[in-house]
């Protein structure tokens, strides 16, 4: 008779704390739907959509010492005229790299010497050249400079709700066009097809990827085209990729915002006010990323949203149970719990992003802590029930 008593008290215990998570499920989906749609919140709703744990990690990564990528070199044009752009092409071809990226878009012709030596050296093989996919169309160079290489595609961010930049695509479909991103030509043209075909690179980038950041500016070998012209030995590019692109006059200039974003790596996690990477600098950790295939793992969200509910359902009969043994400390003992909960998850989310495995546990977390203080909702709705109707409940 005992034993038939505790199974059937266990059997309510889960019964309510399923009830309970259900519930508490529907209501933050609904308040989280208001929130995010209503534009009075629109600047919290995007500073929580812009808040990753990855930023922590790599704030506090920054601090490593790292060696400089021995396999690609930025070449900053600064506000250069295009003749002297030209000339700096040309220097870098004469050196021998086996791949050349062009981060600049030659929107107009201007029938001058200059555009024509510039359109002869970018025919070279080995220089990939960027677009820029635009709503329904896209910006490229004029015809003038068409080169042998597909252009690849330099945006970062497609869905431009998120800011901070922690993924790319390597190939976006686009006007009936399937486009390959600029990272990933050049990637591909550096290594070679079997090579490609034996690190699988093309099947592990399907989807989009967590950019797995190697460092910023400092990270990699940089110059001017002043700098890079006045080399008395400039085989330092010999086999090696060159980025041709702008990186802030002067370079590295804090307050030079023209084609920089946010990214984890900036200082301030919270709150950001500069973007701190210039477009080409996260081309180069692509890019340094693919070569060594370093990919992060990104847990997919359905394995999110079944851990929430799980974590969720777990929460909610713990405290109904602890609602029934705890009268007086019940409170304290429910906020210490939620609180060491949430530290042990952000502890465990630092440490897959270590290993390489990008476990986003805001949300875990979130909802957790929000099933957990509804359980005093769900104890008053019982309450509620029982006056109408007979309900059995192991809340008492």
């Amino acid at each position: 008779m005992g034993k038939k008593k505790k199974k059937l008290s266990r059997y309510i215990l889960l019964r309510d704390g399923f009830i309970s998570t259900v519930l508490s499920l529907s209501a933050c989906y609904l308040i989280s739907w208001l929130f995010f749609n209503i534009s009075f919140f629109n600047p919290i709703s995007k500073a929580l959509q812009d808040f990753s744990f990855l930023d922590v990690y790599y704030a506090e990564k920054l601090d490593e010492e790292k060696p400089i990528n021995p396999n690609i070199i930025l070449v900053n044009i600064e506000n250069e005229s295009r003749a002297k752009i030209a000339q700096a092409l040309h220097q870098i071809l004469k050196a021998d790299p086996k791949v050349v990226g062009f981060d600049i878009i030659l929107k107009d012709f201007k029938k001058t010497q200059e555009d024509s030596a510039l359109a002869k050296y970018l025919k070279n093989e080995k220089v990939i050249t960027a677009v820029i996919l635009q709503e329904e169309q896209t910006i490229s160079n004029h015809p003038f400079f068409r080169v042998k290489n597909a252009p690849g595609f330099v945006n970062f961010n497609f869905e431009t709700q998120n800011a901070v930049i922690r993924e790319y695509s390597a190939e976006k479909k686009f006007s009936k066009k399937t486009f390959s991103s600029f990272s990933n030509q050049i990637a591909k043209k550096f290594l070679s097809k079997k090579k490609w075909k034996k690190m699988m690179l093309s099947e592990k980038q399907i989807v989009p990827r967590v950019i797995n950041y190697q460092g910023n500016l400092e990270h990699f070998m940089n110059f001017n085209t002043k700098e890079f012209m006045d080399l008395e030995n400039k085989d330092i590019v010999k086999d090696k990729i060159v980025l041709l692109g702008y990186l802030g006059s002067p370079t590295g200039n804090t307050f030079d915002v023209e084609d920089k974003h946010f990214t984890p790596l900036n200082k301030v996690t919270a709150g950001k006010s500069i973007p701190d990477m210039h477009g080409m600098v996260i081309h180069a950790n692509i890019i340094a990323m693919i070569l060594s295939n370093d990919f992060m793992f990104k847990v997919p969200r359905t394995w999110i949203f079944l851990l929430t509910f799980l974590f969720s359902f777990l929460a909610s009969i713990y405290l109904i149970w602890l609602d029934r043994r705890l009268k007086i400390s019940y409170r304290t003992v429910r906020k210490a719990v939620l609180f060491v909960f949430a530290v042990l998850m952000v502890w465990i989310s630092l440490v897959f992003f270590k290993y390489g495995i990008v476990l986003k546990t805001t949300l875990i977390i979130a909802v957790t802590v929000f099933s957990a203080g509804f359980v005093k909702y769900y104890k008053h709705l019982v309450r509620y029930v029982n006056t109408k109707r007979k309900f059995r409940s192991y809340l008492k």
